[in-house]
């Protein structure tokens, strides 16, 4: 006579007159299902025992997870083995990738089922034909390698199809042109964040800031994240080792908000900059405005003390480049701007690595060595 245990697992008498009952996790490397018995005087005892094993798996983590769907899979191998070891903004970048860009096109395959083919033309080859960047399909890329690396690494599957997968060379795509101030151009944007109107009062709140902003190459978020205690004017440096980033609250919700991160994009990032004549007059100028005598107070901070958005700032400094009349827009500009700013007065390419906080000199030149030659003379003829 054959049970039945609550849909999952099948119960059998053997001829003992044991109670046994079945439970498939998984498959072998020939394909055959593995079977897992447990044995109980009674169909309750050996329904109970089936049912113990299966709660010590952990929401399904054991070798039956290769027989779950792609979807299930993903979720739970980022949680478990992503999330405890990923900043918060490199974990909300995975879950996006995970979500928008692997789940909608093989979240409903069966993981042992999944073939390089499968990988090759619904994720790398459609995400090339929809225009998007080398960056966004490497890290798709990268995802599911490590995904099913996982897997054969716990011996849930025998082959990681990821080997077979090609990812298009960077050289495929087209390399947009990095856009910086001239030097007539940066003269021009500081005297416009620094005007006054009639009554002597600032045109623009952050415009001391965007200036010290323009003259340090900070990112976006760690001149957001900077706090009062990081700025040492007696010895003209400022420290970075905080960053700002913007991160959803959980799966399906759109909504970002801000978050603090104490620690920066790379290892390298974490730094001291020396200021520059013009940062050190714009940073003093903005404390003598805004500094309340808390050193944990932000730099950029609203009216009400909160720290500012990426969307608070990138309109302020577009209101700055408007009124200029500069064909620029965003924050990235300004530190693009500062480090060809450098180059041209002939800094060596390891301490404008150092500044900007690039994790290898390499980087640098890959970002920089390109830069429109006529924008590099312009800049040189105006120093």
């Amino acid at each position: 006579m054959k049970r039945r245990g609550n849909s999952e697992g099948c119960i059998t008498k053997d001829s003992r007159g044991k109670w046994i009952a079945r439970l498939q996790i998984g498959y072998n490397s020939n394909g055959n299902p593995r079977i897992k018995t447990f044995s109980g005087n009674t169909p309750t005892e050996a329904r109970r025992r089936m049912n113990n094993f299966k709660k010590n798996l952990t929401n399904m983590d054991g070798l039956t997870k290769a027989d779950g769907l792609m979807s299930e899979g993903l979720r739970y191998w980022s949680d478990k083995y992503k999330k405890p070891t990923l900043k918060p903004s490199s974990y909300d970048r995975l879950m996006q990738t995970i979500e928008y860009q692997i789940i909608p096109y093989i979240g409903n395959y069966m993981i042992q089922k999944v073939s390089t083919d499968d990988i090759q033309e619904s994720i790398i080859n459609r995400m090339q034909k929809q225009g998007l960047s080398h960056s966004s399909i490497k890290k798709a890329y990268e995802a599911l390698n490590g995904f099913f690396r996982q897997y054969v690494v716990e011996q849930k599957i025998v082959f990681n199809p990821m080997v077979g997968v090609i990812l298009p060379s960077k050289s495929q795509f087209n390399t947009k042109q990095l856009q910086v101030l001239s030097g007539d151009e940066m003269k021009k944007f500081v005297s416009v964040a620094a005007e006054k109107l009639k009554k002597g009062e600032c045109r623009y709140r952050y415009g001391y800031g965007l200036i010290f902003v323009l003259y340090t190459g900070l990112r976006e978020g760690e001149a957001l994240a900077l706090q009062y205690k990081h700025l040492d004017l007696k010895n003209r440096k400022v420290r970075i080792e905080q960053n700002l980033v913007m991160v959803t609250d959980g799966l399906g919700n759109k909504k970002r908000r801000p978050l603090i991160q104490r620690s920066v994009k790379t290892e390298a990032g974490v730094r001291e900059i020396p200021l520059c004549d013009i940062a050190l007059e714009a940073i003093s100028n903005h404390i003598a405005l805004y500094y309340t005598g808390n050193d944990e107070d932000y730099v950029f901070k609203t009216r009400t003390g909160t720290h500012l958005t990426p969307h608070n700032i990138s309109k302020a400094v577009n209101q700055v480049f408007k009124r200029a009349k500069i064909d620029a827009s965003g924050m990235h500009i300004l530190r693009h701007s500062f480090a060809s700013y450098l180059f041209a007065k002939g800094l060596e390419v390891k301490y404008i690595s150092k500044i900007l906080g690039h994790s290898s000199i390499q980087i640098t030149y890959d970002t920089y060595v390109h830069t429109d030659f006529e924008q590099l003379k312009q800049i040189v003829t105006a120093i």
